[in-house]
């Protein structure tokens, strides 16, 4: 708009102008704006968190406190205090307290949060191949889960007598194991009578659980290389002295 002074008048009358610039269609406005303002993509965000800003903030606020745990464990630190813990994920004590009521929530959110990491470590191992890979499959991805475990596992030892929830974990845990042995293998176990089938099994869990595991690292002091050797090697000694070559 522009304005046109007449002979006579006192104040500048505005005149229309035409506009120069065609006139943006429906279809192309939306385009445009989104170039200029983009949105976040509902789709990207990661299903876990909250589409809810104050919700999603909560949600990266526990999970920053149940990060600073596991990291501690890791660290060595197998009980470390609320006001540690607040410090290493950086949110301040009473956040804490806001999330978990005590700090054995605490501890059974950051195994369950191991356990989401344990099955993104798990593949699927197919029963039907030969024996011998089937071992090195087998020992070689149970020994990568145990020694990624171990940290969070030993602080859940210290506080497994006192806690009903940890020690319903733990049990469902070995019950997944031998279930997981039973499958990969299958073949095996089915041909042998009852009594020689169970303590076969019995004797393949005993070293595939985390305590042996731990033995080996901690009371002989091995490397997780040399424990996983040793591991591949007492298991496939166990299958060959049950006949299985």
């Amino acid at each position: 708009m522009s304005t046109v002074q007449h002979p006579g008048d006192h104040q500048a009358r505005p005149v229309k102008t035409p506009k120069q610039a065609p006139k943006q269609t429906p279809k192309q406005a939306p385009k445009q704006a989104s170039k200029q303002n983009p949105r976040p993509n509902p789709r990207l965000r990661t299903r876990t968190e909250p589409a809810d800003g104050r919700a999603a903030r909560s949600h990266r606020s526990r999970r920053a406190i149940v990060d600073a745990m596991r990291a501690l464990h890791a660290e060595g630190d197998l009980r470390p205090t609320a006001p540690r813990v607040a410090e290493r994920a950086g949110v301040s004590l009473r956040t804490v307290w806001q999330q978990f009521a005590d700090m054995e929530t605490l501890l059974v959110e950051a195994i369950r949060r191991d356990q989401e990491v344990l099955r993104s470590l798990t593949e699927r191992i197919e029963p039907d191949q030969p024996l011998a890979p089937r071992i090195a499959e087998f020992t070689g991805q149970r020994s990568r889960i145990l020694e990624h475990m171990t940290p969070t596992w030993r602080a859940a030892r210290l506080a497994e007598p006192f806690s009903a929830q940890l020690q319903r974990n733990k049990t469902l845990m070995l019950a997944k194991s031998q279930a997981e042995l039973e499958a990969v293998f299958a073949p095996e176990l089915a041909t042998l009578a009852a009594h020689e089938r169970q303590q076969l099994l019995h004797s393949l869990q005993a070293i595939s659980i985390w305590s042996y595991w731990e033995s080996l690292r901690t009371e002989l002091g091995l490397t997780p290389a040399q424990a996983r050797a040793l591991f591949e090697q007492t298991f496939t000694a166990l299958l060959t002295a049950a006949g299985f070559r």
